[in-house]
């Protein structure tokens, strides 16, 4: 069985990073195994969705008998394979192993979620799951615990946390305005981390009550010309100017003009 850690020095990531490199240039994208987590875990959903865009296979145990809160990352069974005792953690059915939420998401992710640049890699793994984990995680944290009762409330942090957020959120409006996704023309690991990261700002009752179940794109939306013809503001016909001076062409308008015409 092999097991990677990415919380050891900086050369054992840079080779772990190589050999993942050179595992999907082969295009070998069919990741299957089990991912250990608690139930409702948004640091698990990141691999989740990661998944389902790569189409990897990944089984969830998040309840008994195959897992209990607080119990099974103890158990000598689970240190053997993830020494840390964190959640979520991922086996593979070829034996790898590896925990720490952005690590798997990363490892069952392909290419274009990872990136497929050294630039767009760079902005996706090292810019934008940074930023979530330093710069949304502890805010969204001290905003939110007191609310689930996970931590005292403290109303100066809360404060303070709430003006980093709004500042943080500021910075994504500015960045996705004239953008569709935060690296790329496509869905990528930075986006599906932030939008992860996020979910404990959204997912309260209150958000709940105003806007209700926020459904999902499912597919496209086609293209309707009979709608987008509708939106199009009506042309007004142009009247066309009688220009003064000049005779008119038309035999029979000359001979009106002249019964008009006073006697001298």
């Amino acid at each position: 069985m092999q097991c990677y850690f990415l919380d050891g020095n900086l050369g054992q990531r840079k080779t772990l990073v190589g050999i993942w490199n050179q595992f999907w240039s082969l295009g070998i994208t069919m990741v299957a195994g089990t991912l250990y987590t608690y139930p409702e875990n948004w640091r698990a959903f990141k691999a989740l969705i990661a998944a389902q865009y790569n189409g990897a296979q990944v089984r969830v145990l998040s309840a008994p008998p195959h897992f209990h809160f607080g119990q099974t990352k103890g158990t000598p069974e689970f240190l053997h394979k993830f020494p840390a005792g964190k959640f979520p953690a991922f086996e593979g059915d070829d034996g790898f192993c590896v925990f720490e939420s952005n690590a798997i998401a990363y490892y069952v992710s392909n290419e274009e979620l990872r990136g497929s640049t050294p630039e767009a890699a760079a902005q996706v793994v090292v810019q934008w799951v940074s930023f979530a984990d330093s710069d949304i995680v502890p805010p969204a944290s001290t905003w939110v615990f007191p609310t689930l009762g996970i931590m005292h409330h403290n109303k100066q942090a809360t404060e303070n946390a709430k003006e980093e957020v709004r500042g943080i959120l500021g910075l994504l409006d500015t960045h996705l305005k004239m953008r569709t996704f935060l690296v790329g023309e496509h869905v990528t690991l930075a986006d599906i981390t932030v939008v992860c990261t996020l979910l404990w700002l959204y997912k309260q009752p209150q958000f709940r009550a105003v806007l209700g179940e926020v459904r999902l794109c499912e597919k496209m939306a086609q293209f309707d010309a009979k709608k987008f013809a509708e939106s199009q503001p009506k042309k007004t016909p142009h009247r066309k100017r009688r220009v003064l001076g000049k005779r008119s062409r038309s035999p029979r308008l000359r001979g009106k003009r002249r019964r008009l015409l006073p006697c001298s």
